[in-house]
């Protein structure tokens, strides 16, 4: 099975997860009255902690939704058995509770999948149809008509999109779980279902869906210490670095801005979106935990990576999984044309996954957003492609050509690697000038980046 280390020609994260059988191993079963009273407290301090800490990162779920969380989590560990229909019974409610008519709308439309999971056309065309045009159709056709389409919820849209693309590229590549193929069409829903999905969709794998279950009290409260350093930094930082933001940075104040000035923007922008994207990811992350998935944080501290293909393995993995199933590998990955695959798949995250096209009401997307995200996901590609040619070269002078250095991915202390990562997070941070700096004209930001690296 391939992953995500072919390109960096070590042996990289875990690509899609080995199956487990549907029954899950919760530890929690038979449950006596103090392990109960554990579970409650397990319950109410993740759910209290998401009602608390979301907020501050963006995140406001409604009352009615924490209810439901907190309910369907004690429902799964009391009945096991049944706790991937539990699951997604539960997240199709607490949809139902921020928004009940499209939580209907995607009832159907994830049924609609399921009877055409096994086809390639017919899903195709579904995809087309309903998750697509429809939307766009009603929002074009009745624009005045705002009650037509309101209810259209398009973070969920693009979770169909590209859950049903990664349910099919894994299907024709054989590589379907074999719980997947036996589920029952509500437990093969969760994979558009998840409890956490209602405050912050992601797509998750087949392989990461059916999959041996376990209750980690551990992993819950890692999860849980991380949303809640993620939400004291971004306060920390709206509050002491206000004046920082690209949103008052216009050109008339960045002519009387110093270098060191400069760099202190650039800075705190990219470290307060690592940390509300990471954050806010981390929060869907420990709703799976705490219903029993044992899923990876989708940023592993990537911050601290001292070069830009660490820094890729570290950053939002899910998507860069289903990146690589849909593009990297079906390319080549790194047995042809490298080169041309890293950057392909770079762009195909613009196109796919940033522009906004996709799950959008709108036919079209504004100069900015098709501009923006594909030079900067250009840049951030580039990037990775000199790392890795510089990697060749390296192999090539020290091992000889036949042999390929193995590499390091451990996080460890030293001062080239010290060096590398305030190399490597200085360039993704002027990297990330491209597509904050919203209030400088395109031009204006390249200006920007060539001050702070003394070129102007």
């Amino acid at each position: 099975m391939k992953t995500w280390g072919e390109i960096e020609g070590g042996g990289g994260a875990t690509g899609i997860a080995e199956a487990a059988a549907l029954p899950a191993r919760d530890g929690v079963t038979g449950l006596a009255p103090f392990r109960l009273l554990g579970l409650l407290a397990v319950v109410a301090s993740t759910v209290g902690a998401v009602a608390t800490l979301g907020p501050l990162l963006g995140i406001h779920p409604s009352p009615p939704t924490l209810e439901l969380l907190a309910l369907g989590a004690l429902a799964v560990h009391l009945a096991p058995e049944r706790a991937f229909e539990v699951t997604a019974l539960t997240g199709l409610l607490a949809l139902a509770a921020t928004n009940r008519p499209y939580a209907l709308y995607h009832a159907a439309l994830v049924g609609l999948l399921f009877l055409a999971r096994n086809g390639t056309w017919a899903l195709a065309g579904l995809l087309a149809l309903l998750a697509i045009w429809l939307p766009k159709h009603l929002f074009a056709s009745h624009y005045h008509h705002p009650a037509v389409y309101d209810w259209i919820n398009e973070p969920s849209l693009v979770l169909a999109l590209f859950v049903t693309a990664s349910w099919w590229r894994t299907r024709r590549d054989g590589r379907l779980p074999a719980a997947a193929t036996t589920a029952s069409p509500l437990a093969w829903g969760l994979m558009y279902l998840f409890p956490g999905h209602a405050l912050n969709p992601m797509v998750f794998s087949p392989g990461d869906v059916f999959r041996a279950r376990r209750f980690d009290v551990r992993g819950i409260g890692g999860g849980l210490l991380l949303v809640a350093v993620k939400a004291a930094v971004h306060t920390a930082l709206g509050r002491f670095f206000a004046q920082a933001s690209y949103a008052g940075l216009d050109l008339p104040r960045m002519a009387t801005l110093t270098r060191a000035e400069l760099w202190e923007v650039v800075s705190i922008n990219y470290l307060d979106l690592v940390v509300t994207l990471s954050g806010t990811s981390d929060v869907a992350i420990l709703l799976a935990r705490l219903y029993g998935w044992p899923m990876a944080s989708p940023f592993r501290y990537a911050l601290l990576a001292w070069n830009p293909v660490e820094l890729w393995r570290r950053w939002g993995i899910y998507n860069r999984k289903l990146l690589l199933t849909l593009v990297y590998f079906p390319l080549g990955g790194r047995e042809r044309h490298r080169t041309r695959n890293v950057l392909a798949t770079f762009l195909a995250s613009a196109l796919l996954l940033h522009t906004g096209w996709f799950g959008s009401r709108y036919w079209t997307v504004g100069l900015g957003g098709w501009r923006d995200q594909t030079v900067y996901f250009l840049v951030q590609g580039l990037l990775v492609c000199g790392c890795l040619l510089y990697r060749d070269l390296r192999d090539a002078r020290d091992a000889g050509p036949d042999r390929r250095r193995s590499v390091d991915h451990t996080l460890r202390w030293s001062w080239s690697r010290a060096a590398g990562t305030v190399a490597t997070q200085g360039a993704s941070a002027l990297a990330h000038v491209i597509i904050l700096a919203h209030a400088l004209p395109f031009a204006a930001r390249f200006d920007l980046i060539a001050r702070c690296l003394a070129l102007r």
